[in-house]
């Protein structure tokens, strides 16, 4: 995959593309061949896009009172002592939706589990150590956010197929295109036999058609 032919595609999905009053959402879509996910099971992987993206991801700490300092960089910090409060599953459900990234303090992950587990795991809310986002007691999360502002979460688990957002059509192309062959490498990598299992690769705009690059 090289980068004129990627130009090439986001030249054509732009002109596909009507205007809206926002900016759209400019999504890959990366599909799989020979390869059972009944077997295989769920895979995950978390890209931090080189060129990152107009709209950053938001993210929220879950961490105890002695971290709360070091949590400022995130958008919404939660204690530990304010965990008790989270009893309705509405707002809990709000909660998860709210944010991209939940970023939670190691010791606390059973209280995080318990309050918070059943709401956030069936739509991938948990915070995630290989994205780095289980830290240690009163860290400096600044570093971990703005990593984590910039950084996808692809994942394929019954259906063979990666999707997510590598930018917004605001963007230059030399933008995407960097985002886009960060993310065809990435899955690359974590599949288990490479190249071989990557299928069709298609980009698309919010409201547009799939265009194949």
């Amino acid at each position: 995959m090289d980068k004129q032919s990627i130009k090439k595609s986001l030249t054509e999905l732009r002109k596909i593309t009507s205007k809206r009053n926002f900016s759209q959402s400019i999504d890959i879509i990366i599909t799989l061949k020979d390869i059972d996910m009944n077997k295989q099971g769920k895979i995950e992987e978390f890209v931090r896009l080189p060129s990152g993206k107009t709209k950053k991801a938001k993210i929220c700490a879950l961490v105890g009172n002695e971290s709360e300092a070091g949590a400022k960089a995130a958008d919404k910090v939660i204690l530990s002592s304010n965990f008790e409060k989270w009893k309705k599953p509405r707002e809990i459900k709000k909660l998860a939706r709210e944010f991209d990234y939940f970023i939670a303090q190691a010791d606390m992950m059973p209280q995080i589990a318990q309050v918070f587990g059943r709401y956030f795991g069936p739509i991938n809310r948990m915070p995630s150590p290989r994205a780095g986002a289980i830290v240690p007691p009163k860290a400096n999360l600044e570093p971990i956010v703005t990593k984590l502002r910039d950084t996808v979460r692809l994942v394929a688990n019954k259906a063979p197929v990666f999707q997510c957002s590598i930018g917004y059509e605001d963007q230059k192309d030399e933008e995407l295109v960097a985002n886009i062959i960060k993310v065809v490498d990435a899955i690359e990598h974590v599949l288990p036999n490479g190249r071989n299992n990557l299928g069709k690769v298609y980009v698309k705009s919010t409201m547009s058609k799939k265009v194949k690059l």
